[in-house]
C-alpha cells in the first residue's frame, strides 16, 4: 500500500481512499443498513450552564460547530462506494455551503428529556450531526465511528467548548461572524491522510504491504487473540435466539466518588497496574461467574490504544502538522486471559496489565525464520505503527468471517478507556484574553461518551474527570434488558473494590 496524496476535487472539495481501519469500520457501518441502524455510532455528550446574561445558547452554539466543519473538513465526509471490488471506496467532502450544513445537521430536541432518551431514538446521518436539548441543557456529538474514534471525539469535545467560549465573550454580531467565516473558507482544512497512510510514511520500512517480518508480527498478534476462542461471555436476555433483529440501543452508567476513586488508584499503584486493568478485571470475574458455553474457558478480546502520541513522536516533516482530531488514529491490541475461572482477580488484573503496558514504540521483537531471514528489519525492535497497515489487514478479515460452526455466538463485553479526561474536558472554558475574569465562562457540569451497538456483545466505557471514576455501558436492547445491565455494572464495582481490598463494594 504507498502514501496517498489528497486530491482537490473543487476549491472547497477534497477526497482520498479509505484506509484499511475506516475500511473495516465501514464494513460495520453497512451491515447495518438493512435496519436503518449503525454499529458503533458514537455519541459525546456534554451538559452545560451558559452565564446569566445568555438567554438563548442556539446562536452560540450553531457558530461554533459551524467554525469545528471549517476546522475539520471530515465532519462533513461522506463515504463514496467503490468502483471496484479490490477498492475499498472513498472519503469524499464536497463544495461547502456553511449554511446549508447548519441547517442539515444542527438539530434542536425540545421534545426529549434528556440525551439518554434520545440516544435510542437516533438513525444513521451521512455526515456527522449535533443536537441540542434545552430541556436538559446538553449539546450531543454525533458522528459515525469511520469517521472519528473515541479519543478524538474527546479532543473535538474539548475544541468545541474551547470555541464556544470565545463566541459567547465576543458575543459576534452578523458582520463579525460572516467575516470570521469568510476568512476560514478562503483557506479550507484538508482531509487528514489515514492511519496506514501516516504510518508507513514513519516506518521502519516503507514497503508496506508484502514484508515478511511485519506479516509474521502481525500474524503474532492475531494469535493471541485467536488462543481464548471462544470467548467468555454475557448471557442475552431469553427470548434472544440467533435471528435476533437488533433493535434501539440503550446506556446505563454509574461512579465512584472522589474518596473510593483514590483509594481504588492506590490499590492500583501498590499492584502495580493501570485502574484500567483493575476495572478490565472486574469486568471479566463478573462475566465468568454467568453459565458458560462448554468450550468458552478463557477471555479473549481487543482492547483500543490511542496511536497518536506515537505518530507525533515519529513524525516526518512530512507530517507532524497533521490535524489528528477527527480520524481513526488507534489499534486494538489483543489479549488473552487463559484459565480464566481459576484465576484470582490480582492475576486477571496482572495478565491484562501485560497487555496494557506494553511500550507501543518497542513493541515486538522478530524472530529469526527461514521465511523473514532477508527482511529489512532483522534484528530490530518494531513499533506498533510498524504494524498497523497488516494488521488490520488481518483483524478485518477475523471479524468479517463467520463463527465456525459450534462455537458460540460471540457476546463478550469490551472495554475502552478513555483515561484521565480531567486533561481534556475541562470544567470551565472562558476566552481568557478577553474575558481574565471569566464572568463569561460556559461550565461544563458532566459529559459521558455511548456507542450504538448492534451486536450481543456490551460495550463498556470507563475514564476519569472531576477526581471521580466513571464507567458507562451501551448495549443493544433486543439482547439486553436495561436492569440485567445495571445489575452487572453494580457488580463490576463491587468487585472492583472488593479486588482493591476497599469495603464491601457500595458506592
Amino acid at each position: 500500500m504507498s502514501s496517498t496524496t489528497l486530491s482537490s476535487t473543487s476549491i472547497k472539495g477534497f477526497s482520498r481512499p479509505l484506509g484499511n481501519l475506516e475500511g473495516f469500520f465501514k464494513s460495520l457501518s453497512d451491515s447495518g443498513k438493512p435496519l436503518n441502524r449503525e454499529h458503533w455510532v458514537i455519541h459525546f455528550v456534554l451538559s452545560l450552564k451558559f452565564p446569566p446574561f445568555v438567554t438563548d445558547p442556539i446562536p452560540h452554539l450553531q457558530y461554533a460547530w459551524e467554525i469545528l466543519r471549517l476546522r475539520h473538513p471530515t465532519l462533513g465526509a461522506i463515504l463514496q462506494e467503490p468502483e471496484s471490488n479490490n477498492s475499498r471506496g472513498s472519503l469524499s467532502v464536497g463544495p461547502l455551503n456553511i449554511r446549508e450544513w447548519t441547517d442539515n445537521t444542527f438539530i434542536v430536541c425540545p421534545e426529549y428529556a434528556d440525551a439518554d432518551q434520545l440516544f435510542s431514538t437516533l438513525y444513521p446521518t451521512p455526515t456527522a450531526t449535533c443536537y441540542w436539548l434545552p430541556t436538559s441543557c446538553e449539546f450531543v456529538i454525533r458522528s459515525s465511528h469511520w469517521r472519528i474514534d473515541g479519543v478524538g471525539m474527546a479532543s473535538l469535545g474539548h475544541e468545541f467548548m474551547t470555541t464556544l467560549a470565545k463566541v459567547v465573550t465576543t458575543n459576534a454580531g452578523a458582520p463579525a461572524r460572516d467575516l470570521f467565516l469568510t476568512e476560514l473558507l478562503s483557506s479550507p482544512s484538508s482531509v487528514p491522510p489515514s492511519l496506514e497512510d501516516l504510518a508507513i510514511a514513519q516506518s521502519h520500512s516503507k514497503s508496506g504491504e508484502g514484508d515478511p517480518i511485519l506479516e509474521a508480527g502481525a500474524d503474532e498478534l492475531v494469535s493471541i487473540f485467536l488462543r481464548g476462542v471462544p470467548s467468555i461471555g454475557l448471557p442475552t436476555r431469553d427470548p434472544s435466539t440467533a435471528g435476533t433483529v437488533p433493535g434501539p440501543s440503550a446506556r446505563v452508567m454509574t461512579s465512584l466518588d472522589v474518596e473510593k476513586t483514590t483509594q481504588v488508584s492506590a490499590a492500583c499503584r501498590k499492584m502495580d497496574i493501570k485502574v484500567t486493568s483493575a476495572v478490565h478485571a472486574a469486568i471479566v470475574r463478573v462475566t465468568a461467574r454467568f453459565p458458560q458455553h462448554p468450550l468458552c474457558k478463557s477471555y479473549a478480546a481487543f482492547v483500543p490504544v490511542d496511536l497518536r502520541r506515537a505518530l507525533d513522536k515519529t513524525a516526518t516533516t512530512h507530517t507532524k502538522n497533521v490535524s489528528k482530531v477527527v480520524g481513526l488514529y488507534f489499534s486494538g491490541l489483543p489479549l488473552c486471559v487463559e484459565n480464566v475461572f481459576t484465576k484470582s482477580f490480582e492475576e486477571v488484573a496482572q495478565d491484562l496489565a501485560t497487555v496494557y503496558g506494553r511500550d507501543l514504540s518497542r513493541f515486538w521483537s522478530p524472530r529469526p525464520s527461514a521465511e523473514t531471514q532477508t527482511g529489512d528489519l532483522e534484528g530490530k525492535t518494531i513499533g506498533l505503527l510498524d504494524l498497523a497497515e497488516p494488521y488490520v489487514r488481518r483483524t478485518t478479515a477475523l471479524f468479517n468471517s463467520p463463527v465456525p460452526e459450534g462455537l458460540p455466538p460471540v457476546q463478550t463485553p469490551d472495554l475502552s478507556s478513555l483515561g484521565r479526561m480531567e486533561s481534556s474536558i475541562k470544567k470551565e472554558y472562558a476566552d481568557e484574553s478577553n474575558d481574565p475574569n471569566g464572568n463569561r465562562k460556559v461550565e461544563v457540569i458532566d459529559f459521558w461518551v455511548g456507542t450504538e451497538m448492534l451486536t450481543r456483545n456490551v460495550q463498556f466505557h470507563v475514564w476519569s474527570w472531576d477526581g471521580s471514576l466513571r464507567l458507562g455501558a451501551s448495549f443493544n436492547t433486543s439482547f439486553y434488558d436495561k436492569g440485567f445491565v445495571a445489575e452487572v455494572m453494580q457488580g463490576v464495582i463491587a468487585e472492583l473494590l472488593d479486588g482493591c481490598g476497599i469495603g464491601n463494594g457500595s458506592v
